[in-house]
């Protein structure tokens, strides 16, 4: 028999319900019947009574925290939990509240000890499991989140949230075929489940062993989409509640096989706009401008899970910091579970931050009541709220940009902005939107501080050797690439290519193997050619760029931010454009610089360039005192953010705006 996995409501372990005499039952009863039925405030009330009648029963304190979070109010929410398990101690499902209260916030160490708390208690309590598998999946954890997993399946092998959290912990040890599997067998448990049937057709690899693998994946994909269009009617007729909440899912690995994507992003697109439409029909009918009085302000909304100190917060807080606030009035959502520094800026530098959670409908309505005039996506493919959100009709223009440098595919991103350097002449043909080209490198980037010195040996890198920097995240790293890397090697022996270890200790050895492979096949002996480092923060990052002598950008997908590290640090960047964007940022970056002697036009150009800056010495060092010449011209740059505020400013009185 089917366990019921969850409730929003459950009883403490020890201690039992009031007795329906007892004082504030009949007002406990009535909460939770205004929960069951989504009136909150209502339920709120009700819950506040019952405490004010008996404010020694755990149980009413977990119901107030339960709404009090569904509300926003997380400050709350953690009291009203904390008071529960303060009366009792034993309560195993407020100990899995908790946790899961601390995760949304990702406050992971706490999130943990509480679901290791839960689990103590109620060892058979299956959601404890799944949370602390969640929490060490977003922590990188991969193993130790399927370990949890595993637990969890065990407990009840048909719980679909389990099997589906397994396959997303195989998925993240690039064991995409395993992970394949436990999603096909998650679907056909459950047919109207979407995630697992998405995931059984659309789950890529994380690095490809071959070229053939490669292929083969791409075609199975292509595949799949037609398999999720000829079962979409199975989804809608269902009904189910979590119709939504099954789009958790994002193409973000098909970028990475350096092919044109628009195609299989707009048949993607399509199935989602169904779905949703399905399922929040009103989220998806067509706006147009305010017809009142027209605003002192154009209403300007930007939206991600990545407004932080990362590559998407990097690129775009000019953005938000640096648009004329006579002209704009800024709302900023930030939807993800990390903040910081950059986040605390970026809401500081709002006229309106919000925190918003729950699901993609819930936080779809609030943007919508905000009325905005423009809605930005910094990226869209990263994130999979952000990627169901943008299915979405909530602002009378929509607009993303290449944070993660694809097209979209969805028939509601009306424009997408790049950079005029970095695109190729039919640019236009690998969107689906209207392609908007920016000044320059399209933004105003900050120049990265110089760290303080450090030695080689700080970092156990060798003395001797010419040190290429391949900092891409490994996955980035397209099989195409191993044989310029190995043909580097072939023509200096005293050079030592420099990586960074992945997340996840499986996909570093997956991409060592084939890199091997590679130099096997060509007869080099690897005598310490190649060097992992660990991961590290952002100075000592800067520390490796200032102790090697090259970095080798990557074909098909180039360097954005490292670019600009690279450059910061007066590193020569060697680079071969791609066919599309997200291949040519580097060339445009070293275009913009006058830097051309470092753009290869071909994949033999690029050996003869790499090798000849790990050989003469003094070329190298001409074209480093050129970079650090000339790099203060690519940052800082503010001619891209006037272009865009020409633009925001241009779009209320155009066509683009959507009747409702």
């Amino acid at each position: 028999m089917h366990k019921k996995s969850s409730r929003i409501l459950g009883t403490p372990t020890r201690q039992r319900p009031a007795h329906p005499d007892a004082p504030g039952a009949p007002e406990y009863s009535s909460g939770s019947k205004a929960l069951r039925t989504k009136n909150f405030d209502l339920a709120a009330e009700y819950f506040n009574r019952a405490l004010q009648a008996d404010p020694k029963q755990p149980h009413y304190w977990r119901a107030f925290a339960t709404v009090s979070r569904i509300q926003g109010k997380i400050n709350e929410a953690a009291r009203g939990f904390c008071k529960a398990l303060e009366l009792d101690p034993g309560f195993s499902h407020a100990w899995n509240d908790l946790g899961n209260l601390y995760q949304s916030q990702g406050k992971f160490t706490e999130a943990a000890k509480c679901y290791q708390k839960s689990m103590e208690l109620d060892p058979d309590g299956i959601d404890a499991h799944i949370g602390l598998g969640h929490t060490l999946l977003a922590q990188g954890k991969m193993e130790q989140s399927e370990q949890a997993m595993r637990w969890a399946v065990r407990l009840d092998p048909r719980h679909i949230p389990a099997l589906q959290g397994l396959a997303y912990s195989l998925k993240g040890q690039g064991r995409h075929t395993e992970a394949r599997k436990v999603y096909l067998h998650a679907w056909l448990l459950k047919p109207n489940d979407l995630q697992a049937c998405i995931g059984a057709h659309l789950t890529l690899p994380t690095i490809y062993s071959s070229l053939a693998e490669l292929s083969a994946s791409r075609k199975q994909f292509a595949e799949g989409l037609k398999k999720l269009h000829a079962n979409t009617e199975t989804f809608i007729k269902s009904g189910s509640k979590e119709l939504l909440s099954g789009l958790n899912w994002t193409n973000f690995y098909l970028a990475y096989q350096g092919e044109d994507d628009k195609f299989l992003q707009t048949e993607y697109a399509r199935f989602v706009a169904k779905i949703v439409h399905s399922a929040a029909p009103d989220l998806m009918r067509p706006i147009r401008k305010n017809p009142g009085p027209l605003r002192n302000r154009i209403r300007i909304g930007f939206l991600s899970s990545f407004l932080r100190n990362c590559t998407v917060g990097s690129y775009f807080k000019s953005w938000i910091t640096s648009l004329n606030r006579e002209t704009f009035d800024i709302f900023c959502y930030f939807t993800g579970s990390i903040r910081d520094h950059v986040t605390e800026e970026l809401a500081r530098s709002s006229d309106h931050a919000a925190f918003p959670r729950g699901s993609a409908e819930d936080i779809g309505r609030q943007i919508k009541q905000d009325q905005l005039d423009i809605l930005i996506y910094p990226e869209i493919g990263m994130d999979p709220v952000t990627c169901t959100l943008s299915a979405m009709r909530l602002a009378p223009v929509q607009c993303a940009a290449w944070g993660h440098p694809v097209t979209t595919g969805h028939a509601h991103i009306d424009c997408f902005f790049s950079s005029v350097l970095m695109e190729p002449e039919n640019a236009q043909d690998h969107y689906s939107e209207r392609l908007i080209l920016l000044s320059g490198i399209g933004t105003c980037y900050s120049k990265p501080p110089p760290p303080s010195p450090a030695k080689r040996s700080d970092f156990s890198l060798p003395e001797e050797r010419i040190l290429y920097l391949c900092p891409q995240s490994l996955y980035k790293i397209h099989p195409d690439n191993d044989k310029l890397l190995s043909e580097i090697l072939a023509r200096n022996q005293n050079a030592s290519l420099v990586f960074f270890q992945a997340n996840d200790l499986s996909i570093t050895r997956a991409f060592m193997k084939r890199l091997e492979t590679t130099l096997d096949d060509a007869g080099i002996k690897k005598t310490g050619q190649i060097k992992i480092l660990p991961r590290m923060e952002h100075a000592n990052y800067l520390r490796i760029n200032l102790l090697c002598d090259v970095m080798l950008d990557t074909l098909h997908w180039s360097g954005g931010n490292t670019t600009l590290d690279a450059l910061a640090c007066g590193l020569p960047v060697v680079t071969l454009p791609g066919k599309f964007m997200r291949g040519r940022q580097s060339y445009g970056m070293l275009k913009y610089m006058g830097m051309d002697e470092l753009i290869a036009q071909g994949p033999q150009e690029y050996i003869e360039i790499a090798t000849r800056l790990g050989l003469d010495h003094a070329w190298r060092t001409q074209l480093a005192q050129r970079i650090a010449q000339n790099s203060d011209t690519l940052f800082s740059d503010e001619s891209p953010v006037r272009q865009l505020e020409a633009f925001l400013t241009m779009q209320m009185d155009t066509s683009l705006c959507h009747d409702r």
